[in-house]
């Protein structure tokens, strides 16, 4: 092709026809520059296709894992709403609003003693600076402040943690035979087994129970224990709270991924 106008160009300059030499050469310029602009568009167009072909795989991989952290996350909200209600029980108790029943009140106790922590799988999109790879802006801006919103949730957890440990289990163990306590949690209570990282296995473990039984008129007649009580309920019920918050997003940001996934099917 290239020989065939070059023998073009000569004769056209042998017979002396400057004005077509220069019409053709304008036509093989501009030929060569629409050739490289079909070229560049054809390599845009197969850089797209690969963007897309990444954005498809990667609103895959999100859709699975923020599946899997609503999953968990609704584990954790029930473990808290159990605690906020056994709370509630033992305070009514404490009131003389109900009768004191010794079973209900150890396994009332054995979920108030837990401590619910969301560890959601992260996915590293943002740090790696591949956020771009997400074309909905509205996907991309929620995904952007999903670790804002999840802080707001560790920071209660990691509150009460420290209450637990420092302070309500202490006084529990000063005042309560805790042996009891954690004969109920592993004796097949629910608590223990959402907490288990093998979900089919079924924690049943004998501790035994204390010798010496607790007086519950005394242990209820405690104004130290209403206020554990009442803070223990406190921390749930703040949990759950910002919980539900995230939930909210986690659910939205799957509405979102779905909808991509739908249109690139």
């Amino acid at each position: 092709m290239i020989h065939i106008f070059r023998r073009i160009r000569q004769q056209l300059l042998t017979e002396n026809k400057v004005t077509k030499y220069l019409l053709y050469a304008i036509g093989e310029i501009a030929l060569v520059v629409i050739g490289i602009l079909f070229a560049l568009q054809l390599n845009l167009m197969k850089e797209e296709r690969n963007l897309r072909a990444q954005e498809v795989l990667t609103l895959q991989q999100l859709s699975e894992e923020f599946r899997d952290n609503l999953i968990q996350l609704d584990q954790k909200i029930s473990m808290r709403t159990a605690m906020t209600n056994a709370s509630y029980q033992l305070l009514a108790m404490h009131d003389g609003l109900i009768p004191i029943v010794a079973d209900s009140v150890e396994v009332f106790l054995a979920r108030t003693t837990v401590a619910p922590t969301f560890d959601p799988i992260t996915n590293d999109l943002i740090s790696s600076g591949r956020l771009y790879l997400i074309s909905n802006l509205e996907l991309r801006q929620k995904l952007s402040r999903w670790t804002s919103e999840l802080v707001q949730v560790t920071e209660e957890e990691l509150a009460w943690i420290s209450i637990l440990r420092n302070q309500y289990v202490p006084y529990l163990q000063s005042v309560f035979p805790t042996r009891n306590i954690n004969a109920r949690k592993w004796g097949g209570l629910d608590v223990v087994q959402t907490l288990l990282l093998d979900k089919d296995k079924q924690a049943s473990i004998h501790i035994g129970r204390s010798k010496k039984e607790p007086d519950l008129e005394i242990f209820f007649s405690d104004p130290d224990l209403e206020n554990m009580l009442s803070t223990a309920l406190s921390a749930a019920l703040f949990a759950n709270e910002q919980s539900h918050a995230l939930r909210k997003s986690i659910v939205k940001i799957l509405d979102l991924i779905d909808q991509d996934l739908n249109e690139a099917e």
